[in-house]
Protein backbone atom coordinates (compact mmCIF):
# COMPACT_ATOMS: atom_id res chain seq x y z
CA UNK A 1 0.00 0.00 0.00
CA UNK A 2 1.45 3.48 -1.26
CA UNK A 3 0.21 6.74 0.42
CA UNK A 4 1.08 10.08 -1.55
CA UNK A 5 -0.21 13.28 1.72
CA UNK A 6 -0.44 16.63 0.50
CA UNK A 7 0.79 19.65 3.13
CA UNK A 8 -1.23 22.37 1.89
CA UNK A 9 -3.09 25.40 3.80
CA UNK A 10 -6.37 23.63 4.24
CA UNK A 11 -4.69 21.15 6.14
CA UNK A 12 -3.46 17.61 4.82
CA UNK A 13 -4.65 15.71 2.18
CA UNK A 14 -4.50 11.70 1.47
CA UNK A 15 -4.70 8.93 -1.09
CA UNK A 16 -3.82 5.56 -0.72
CA UNK A 17 -3.17 2.87 -3.55
CA UNK A 18 -2.50 -0.52 -3.73
CA UNK A 19 0.74 -1.07 -6.01
CA UNK A 20 -0.99 -3.98 -7.81
CA UNK A 21 -4.38 -2.43 -8.36
CA UNK A 22 -4.56 -0.54 -11.91
CA UNK A 23 -7.58 1.86 -10.91
CA UNK A 24 -6.07 3.30 -8.05
CA UNK A 25 -2.29 3.10 -9.11
CA UNK A 26 -3.72 5.47 -11.84
CA UNK A 27 -6.00 7.62 -9.44
CA UNK A 28 -2.55 8.07 -7.56
CA UNK A 29 -0.90 9.18 -10.37
CA UNK A 30 -3.28 11.74 -11.52
CA UNK A 31 -3.50 13.50 -8.37
CA UNK A 32 0.28 12.95 -8.24
CA UNK A 33 0.42 14.92 -11.95
CA UNK A 34 -1.68 17.58 -10.59
CA UNK A 35 0.38 18.60 -7.94
CA UNK A 36 3.41 18.24 -9.39
CA UNK A 37 1.95 20.92 -12.49
CA UNK A 38 1.01 23.72 -9.51
CA UNK A 39 4.53 23.87 -8.15
CA UNK A 40 4.58 21.56 -5.34
CA UNK A 41 7.49 19.34 -4.57
CA UNK A 42 7.23 15.38 -3.74
CA UNK A 43 9.27 13.31 -1.63
CA UNK A 44 9.54 9.81 -1.35
CA UNK A 45 9.55 8.71 2.26
CA UNK A 46 8.83 5.77 4.33
CA UNK A 47 5.84 6.04 7.33
CA UNK A 48 8.47 5.26 10.11
CA UNK A 49 9.68 8.73 9.01
CA UNK A 50 13.11 8.47 7.21
CA UNK A 51 14.31 11.37 5.27
CA UNK A 52 13.08 10.96 1.71
CA UNK A 53 14.27 11.52 -1.71
CA UNK A 54 13.10 14.48 -4.56
CA UNK A 55 10.26 12.98 -7.00
CA UNK A 56 9.65 14.10 -10.56
CA UNK A 57 8.08 11.14 -11.69
CA UNK A 58 5.03 9.21 -9.80
CA UNK A 59 6.53 5.61 -8.09
CA UNK A 60 3.67 3.29 -7.75
CA UNK A 61 6.31 1.34 -5.56
CA UNK A 62 6.79 4.03 -2.90
CA UNK A 63 5.41 3.66 0.73
CA UNK A 64 5.20 7.37 1.17
CA UNK A 65 4.80 10.18 -1.23
CA UNK A 66 5.02 13.91 0.61
CA UNK A 67 4.06 16.58 -1.22
CA UNK A 68 5.12 20.52 0.10
CA UNK A 69 3.44 23.45 -1.59
CA UNK A 70 5.67 25.79 -3.60
CA UNK A 71 7.24 28.76 -1.14
CA UNK A 72 6.85 32.02 -1.57
CA UNK A 73 9.39 34.86 -0.78
CA UNK A 74 9.22 38.23 -0.86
Amino acid sequence: MGELRVIGRQGDSKVVWNSENAQEVGVARKVFEEYRSKGFTAFATTKAGRKGNLLVNFDPQAEEILFVPPMAGG
